[in-house]
């Protein structure tokens, strides 16, 4: 079964805003179709036409909770998580971090997982957010 979740952040006047539809189902064996998660059964497909950095940061929110998600096969031989649509309105100010907070957080309020804790700050000087990840800064490839 599928859900969405429209993810939210506002900080002063400026606010970070996407919307993900995902799917999660246990299989009894693995897909050929869906990306591996590190060394875990459990996969994910993103969704078509996808930007490239925005897929780099949903596969890093996905690796944080993949332990999580493993959890979630019960007996089955792998999990897939399959985004079926991932949209940013135009009038926001739009970071790629918000694609993996955004599959965390619909996770977490539609699996039942408990996340990381996702820390969200405004550094104006940068006219940035920063984002942090059970309270260390990573991203894609840095761990």
């Amino acid at each position: 079964m599928a859900f969405t979740y429209i993810y939210k952040r506002r900080i002063g006047s400026w606010g970070l805003v996407a919307r993900v539809t995902l799917d999660v189902q246990s299989m009894d064996e693995a897909t050929r179709e869906g990306r591996r998660i590190d060394d875990s059964r459990v996969w994910w497909l993103p969704p078509q036409q996808i930007a490239a950095t925005d897929e780099k940061w949903m596969a890093f929110g996905l690796g944080l909770v993949v332990g999580q998600l493993d959890a979630l096969r019960e007996g089955a031989d792998a999990l897939l998580v399959r985004v079926e649509d991932w949209d940013v309105p135009m009038l926001t100010d739009y970071q790629e971090e918000v694609a993996a907070a955004a599959v965390i957080e619909c996770l977490r309020e539609n699996c039942g997982i408990d996340g990381v804790d996702i820390g969200l700050t405004f550094d104006r000087e940068r006219n940035r957010y920063q984002f942090t990840w059970d309270g260390a800064s990573a991203e894609p490839g840095l761990g």
